[in-house]
């Protein structure tokens, strides 16, 4: 099924849905006169509704019946050249996925090739070798490795190494993974993803069911058919292979960015690499609810419940590290894959990078609280610039510096009380109240200066203090509290 039949099933889905079901049949009748095809198919995912959302998977696993070809099973205990179909492991959209024997080096090896339906089709067979062009350039022990790339007669296939093992989907079944075991996993998913990256290949589509777990314990990273280039040549490649605007992936594992169809880039792995931490420290979606809609609404929109209140064994650094993994715009994540590796080998190594040590932590704090109590305290010199001044001239020097001091030294001390009793959305309060910090700050000194100026002939000691506190608040918030917050945040 190409993704617009697919596009075409779920729009007409989810409108029967929005009716009552006597009047289901008689819509879909009438939507569907000419194309009773569609009819049956759109039937089939009304009766596949249930408490699992279908657009938390692809079309091909949320209903296989409408993808399964008698022609695919056919191939199994046939040969391929020197390859010998033995079995059948799975299929997606476009793709069916073979256990086989090298007959020449006697080894187990992974066929993938085209559904029957798309062989012949020119841009799924472009699709079928840049995914061989993307995997064959990667060389890491968490990547399987691509063997070749084959054409027998009109039939293209890669072989890749056979992974032994099962996908993290089972491992996320039986519950949050162990502290110890889950750290692991995310290091060499995360090592693995940085090799890939770093060859300017994006994987598009991470999800449990792509990452497969070997009976040694090691991961391997798997099917790289959704994966594009960042490179200039091959991203113009990949957009003839892509309208416009359209979506690919899985919806419960995509980013905003790649569910709007915009721009994606290496920064969409890791908000998916996020998703996957979290369930398998939770044994839950962190965007998870039973309707699909409210699903990608959820992804787009909401902030998902704090990993250590779902989990409180995970360490608070995790949680900080998941947090800033899967932030609705990409400039608030990772820079780099390479950046979210270190900080997990140093949470491994025991310690952790948002705390960096008390006594800094302890001064950040102290200048925090600082600047929030200093800051009320200028607002009664401020009334007096006021009473003297009066009118509106007054009124302009006074509520400027009043809203100033009510958004700068609230936000400090809320920062100063995070920091305190929840350390780990420290981080993330602090995305998302710097910016008000900073214009308040720039507020306030201006403020200050233009009243000492104003007043300085009349009232020199208050016009003194007010260009006293002026400069030192601008020392502070632009060269002091840099330095602290560096020296005891994770700011990079």
């Amino acid at each position: 099924m190409d993704p617009e039949r697919w596009q075409q099933l779920k729009n007409l889905f989810e409108a029967a849905l929005e009716k009552d079901a006597p009047a289901r049949a008689a819509f879909l009748d009438e939507a569907c006169r000419s194309d009773q095809a569609l009819r049956k198919e759109v039937q089939l995912l009304l009766d596949s509704y249930g408490g699992d959302s279908f657009l938390e998977k692809p079309a091909y696993e949320a209903v296989p019946e409408l993808f399964q070809s008698d022609a695919e099973d056919a191939l199994v205990g046939s040969s391929l050249g020197p390859y010998e179909i033995t079995g059948k492991i799975g299929h997606g959209g476009m793709g069916v996925v073979y256990l086989a024997r090298d007959t020449r080096l006697d080894r187990p090896v992974a066929i993938k090739m085209l559904a029957p339906r798309y062989t012949s089709n020119p841009q799924f067979r472009e699709r079928l070798k840049r995914e061989a062009r993307a995997a064959g350039k990667l060389s890491h022990p968490g990547i399987a490795t691509v063997y070749s790339f084959e054409e027998f007669g009109d039939t293209l296939f890669i072989v890749s190494e056979y992974v032994k093992g099962h996908t993290l989907l089972n491992l996320i079944r039986s519950g949050p993974v162990p502290v110890s075991q889950l750290i692991d996993l995310a290091i060499q998913i995360a090592r693995a993803l940085a090799a890939a990256h770093e060859q300017g290949i994006v994987h598009r589509d991470l999800k449990p069911e792509n990452v497969r777990l070997t009976e040694s314990g090691l991961i391997k990273i798997l099917d790289f058919g959704l994966a594009r280039f960042e490179s200039r040549t091959e991203l113009k490649s990949d957009l003839r292979l892509t309208h416009s605007g359209a979506f690919l992936g899985t919806p419960a594992y995509a980013s905003p960015e790649q569910l709007l169809g915009t721009e994606v880039d290496r920064r969409t792995d890791i908000f998916s690499f996020g998703v996957l931490l979290y369930e398998l420290a939770t044994g839950e979606h962190p965007f998870g609810t039973t309707d699909s809609m409210s699903m990608i609404a959820r992804i787009l929109e909401a902030d998902p419940p704090d990993l250590i209140r779902v989990n409180p064994a995970v360490p608070k650094e995790l949680g900080r590290i998941v947090r800033r993994c899967i932030m609705k715009k990409p400039a608030d994540r990772y820079g780099s894959t390479r950046e979210l590796q270190q900080d997990l080998e140093r949470l491994a190594a025991g310690g952790g990078t948002e705390i960096r040590s008390s006594r800094a932590l302890w001064w950040w704090q102290f200048h925090q609280a600082c600047a929030g109590f200093g800051y009320y305290g200028m607002v009664y010199p401020l009334w007096r610039v006021k009473e003297w001044l009066g009118g509106v001239e007054g009124s302009l020097f006074f509520f400027p510096g009043l809203i100033a001091v009510g958004i700068a030294a609230n936000l400090r001390l809320h920062l100063w009380f995070t920091s305190s009793f929840y350390s780990s959305e420290l981080q993330y309060q602090r995305s998302k109240v710097s910016r008000w910090i900073r214009w308040a700050d720039w507020v306030f000194v201006i403020t200050l200066f233009a009243a000492a100026i104003r007043i300085h002939t009349e009232h020199a000691i208050i016009a003194t203090l007010l260009m006293a506190v002026a400069i030192g608040s601008l020392v502070a918030f632009s060269l002091i509290e840099p330095t602290t917050a560096k020296a005891a945040l994770e700011t990079e």
